[in-house]
């Protein structure tokens, strides 16, 4: 939404300083006295093309400068991990020991109220079935409170016994996760820059994704279902987000074998950035060991 109304705001700026500009150009040529001449026309025609293409092309740099809407989606940043980080391995070791041919997925969650956390959430449970039938542990790190947890786990479905909760992001803040865009005057600010894509590296592809569907889904049925859950979290905001100083802290994903070796991992670049594949969120579980780096 935020996306939407940015590129609204820059389209009703330009066409304004397009007129404004018109006017000027025609003040000029009129002084000049080539308006008087018998292609005046032509000449009009001319200047006002090129003063279109020029204000468009201008118009569309600055927009995609500040927003990185014609970037590429989020890639693998390129510190990810080659093995386990110590940080994990020790929370770890709370965890039952994998039996053989099992894996486990290790999902750390942003604020528990925030699109990513909860589109991953019932991405999760829409495979459910297969995970379990895959034998892959499903583990999630939030950050909330008790409150929160009880309330993301009600509406989402996900097993209250397979969230942990980090309420200060300890854990995201151990691993050097991304804590967000900063410099905008509070959390409130920061998220709403990243909401527009200013540090937030392929959002606003992933909002107008969905709006278009990106060929996998019906044209306004992913925006509809982040409609639902904005309804949701926006309803309950204080349960979801006790302390707003999380608000743009990212996460990770980690899948981990019974050796106890990293099959894959990715980090949270920026908001609806929660997988590197945003249209099927978890095609890296399909990958072989050898190629999941």
């Amino acid at each position: 939404m935020t996306g939407n109304l940015q590129a609204i705001g820059f389209l009703l700026s330009w066409v304004l300083l397009w007129c404004l500009g018109a006017v000027a150009l025609e003040s000029v040529l009129g002084r000049a006295g080539l308006l008087s001449s018998g292609n005046s026309s032509v000449i009009v025609a001319v200047i006002v093309l090129a003063w279109t293409a020029a204000i468009s092309l201008g118009g569309w740099a600055l927009f995609n400068r500040i927003t990185g809407l014609s970037q590429a989606g989020p890639q693998q940043p390129k510190d990810t991990w080659s093995s386990i980080p110590p940080q994990l391995e020790q929370w770890l070791t709370q965890l039952p020991p994998l039996v053989q041919g099992q894996r486990r997925l290790v999902v750390l969650l942003s604020q528990l109220g925030d699109f990513d956390s909860v589109e991953y959430a019932q991405a999760l449970m829409q495979r459910w079935s297969e995970l379990q039938d895959q034998g892959i542990d499903v583990r999630a790190i939030g950050i909330g409170d008790r409150g929160s947890g009880e309330r993301f786990c009600q509406y989402t479905g996900f097993p209250a016994e397979r969230l942990s909760l980090e309420p200060e992001a300890g854990l995201h803040r151990q691993l050097g996760l991304y804590s967000g865009i900063e410099g905008f005057g509070g959390p409130w600010q920061n998220l709403l820059a990243m909401c527009a894509g200013i540090g937030s590296p392929g959002t606003l592809r992933e909002v107008l994704r969905g709006y278009h569907g990106g060929g996998q889904a019906l044209p306004f049925w992913i925006a509809s279902i982040r409609l639902r859950n904005m309804i949701e979290v926006l309803g309950h905001w204080r349960t979801y987000v006790p302390d707003e100083r999380w608000m743009t802290q990212r996460g990770a994903t980690f899948l981990i074998n019974d050796q106890s070796e990293l099959l894959y991992s990715w980090k949270d670049p920026g908001l609806l950035g929660f997988s590197a594949t945003m249209s099927d969120p978890l095609s890296f579980l399909t990958l072989t060991p050898d190629l999941a780096h």
